[in-house]
């Protein structure tokens, strides 16, 4: 079998579910958070949304392996959730597409990373 397409194995797929939960949670609650309760570096609202959805793609991408267009697409659509429910939640964040738009393109991006890793494991 191709190696780029084998799974993890079970210990680092549970692992990476775990991360998964954990990056998830964090994300979710300083998108929902009024503005001023969250940290913010000074960087760009893009790059911090960018750098987020790679960083929480890449443990989902590990446990979707080899179904990685399917992590992609989760990861995505949490990152679009987010932003509708930041319109509706009343916290005093705005919802944005482009916000959700530098989501998808994170989470391409720390797909795209596994995918690269997953090209050069050996069987």
């Amino acid at each position: 079998m191709n190696p780029q397409k084998l799974p993890y194995p079970p210990t680092i797929r549970r692992a990476a579910l775990i991360i998964t939960v954990l990056l998830a949670v964090l994300i979710g609650y300083f998108s929902l958070v009024p503005p001023g309760e969250a940290p913010a570096p000074q960087i760009s609202d893009k790059v911090r949304h960018f750098a987020a959805y790679a960083m929480l793609a890449v443990p989902v991408a590990m446990w979707f392996s080899p179904k990685r267009l399917a992590a992609w697409g989760l990861t995505a659509l949490y990152g679009g959730g987010l932003e509708i429910a930041q319109m509706l939640a009343g916290t005093g964040r705005e919802g944005s597409p482009a916000d959700a738009l530098a989501n998808a393109l994170g989470a391409g991006a720390g797909v795209f990373l596994i995918w690269v890793i997953a090209r050069t494991r050996r069987v």
